[in-house]
């Protein structure tokens, strides 16, 4: 361990297991904290070969997201040449700040109209800082591209949902015609609560940047929004949803320019939930899902109502 952190110019200190790790353990091969001997922490990871490479530009992106003075962003330990990942005994490691924040209370945050408005001036910030460096490729295909490629392998592999699908799809067709005249902007990939770092109701850091990368300006928000609303529905429409649309709306010109696609956008990244509830074989969710995507439909124009009458408030 005490040449791990040398190659990130550190002194180990002492391991902190007692220490529970948030965010999704699937994104590395193994990890942990750490502590050096100036008492900071660090989430080390433990990577695949084939992650290195573009975990190596996503330090490099969070790194210039510091230096830009964005908040919440904490940029990972550098080795002597500038490198945010590692080879340490033939395997590339990375080690990020790691962040000791309090428990995100389930459902209850969903009222939460503070943690509303942090997310929306996170991501307005994180938007505008993107315009002032330079940002990797996206790390994913286009929302059209990628619900394809899912239906595709639903077709193929699940004929009983992909009938389930032909009344869904067709509510897409506008968006998908339209989405390469929305504005891209850099995002975060999987803006969600559960990947943010909460003291209380603030933010105090960002994790899980996996999917990071120019996206159309509607993505963080749509996709936070989806993963709030299947809490339960009428999360949609109170509390934290309303407020984070506002303060886009009130901020962020690109965001309040395209808003009248902010559904069918929180509709076409379903498709990516949908697709890990069937690589889970989790039957339970995939029906959740395919009900959750007619409620969106159903409920559109009272949703739309509802988040107008916030938003025009300012």
């Amino acid at each position: 361990m005490n040449t791990l952190f040398n190659k990130f110019s550190l002194s180990f200190g002492r391991m902190r297991s007692d220490i529970e790790i948030p965010g999704s353990p699937e994104r590395c091969l193994a990890r942990f904290v750490a502590e050096d001997k100036d008492g900071n922490l660090w989430l080390v990871e433990k990577l695949k070969e084939a992650q290195a490479n573009w975990r190596n530009t996503v330090g490099t992106l969070l790194t210039d997201l510091w230096n830009e003075n964005v908040p919440f962003i904490h940029a990972p330990a550098q080795s002597t040449d500038g490198q945010t990942v590692v080879i340490h005994n033939d395997v590339p490691y990375q080690m990020t700040p790691f962040i000791i924040g309090t428990n995100l209370p389930r459902p209850a945050y969903c009222a939460d109209k503070e943690r509303g408005r942090a997310i929306g001036e996170f991501i307005t910030s994180l938007q505008a800082a993107g315009k002032n460096i330079v940002t990797p490729t996206c790390s994913t295909p286009s929302l059209p591209e990628y619900v394809a490629k899912i239906v595709s392998t639903i077709t193929k592999h699940r004929p009983d949902m992909a009938s389930q699908l032909k009344t869904i799809l067709p509510h897409l067709d506008t968006f998908f015609a339209e989405q390469d005249s929305i504005p891209l902007a850099l995002a975060h990939g999987d803006c969600h609560p559960l990947n943010i770092v909460w003291q209380d109701k603030d933010i105090a850091g960002v994790i899980d940047w996996e999917f990071t990368g120019e996206k159309i300006v509607l993505y963080d928000a749509a996709n936070c929004i989806g993963c709030v609303g299947i809490e339960h529905p009428n999360w949609l429409i109170n509390g934290l949803v309303p407020e984070l649309i506002a303060t886009l709306y009130t901020k962020n010109e690109a965001f309040a320019a395209n808003i009248h696609q902010l559904v069918p956008t929180i509709l076409a990244l379903r498709f990516a939930w949908l697709s890990e509830w069937l690589r889970k074989n989790d039957t339970e969710m995939q029906e959740l899902e395919l009900d959750y995507m007619r409620l969106i439909i159903r409920g559109r124009e009272e949703i739309e109502r509802f988040w107008k009458q916030r938003y025009m408030k300012g």
